[in-house]
């Protein structure tokens, strides 16, 4: 029951950082000037793993959207009758 309690605070915690980052887009600094060349191949590996981690994401989502269609298909018991779901065939 603890885990669940903390997986629910997490994810408040994450809504809340989501709301407010909706709230004040992020744009980058115009200030800084070039990156310097001793960072420039971590930022590289980076922007590799930023683009790898999104694709991961959107095919995560893609998945969890086919299998919430799939539960969606399964009908609704009607006045307390069984519901029985073959899954073999």
């Amino acid at each position: 029951m603890a885990a669940l309690e903390a997986a629910t605070q997490s994810a408040t915690r994450l809504d809340t950082v989501r709301d407010a980052a909706a709230d004040a887009p992020w744009t980058a600094p115009t200030h800084l000037g070039p990156i310097p060349g001793e960072l420039r191949e971590r930022a590289d590996r980076l922007l590799v793993d930023q683009r790898a981690s999104i694709r991961n994401l959107e095919d995560l989502h893609r998945e969890t959207g086919r299998h919430l269609a799939a539960v969606r298909a399964v009908p609704s018991p009607r006045d307390g009758q069984s519901v029985y779901l073959d899954v073999s065939g």
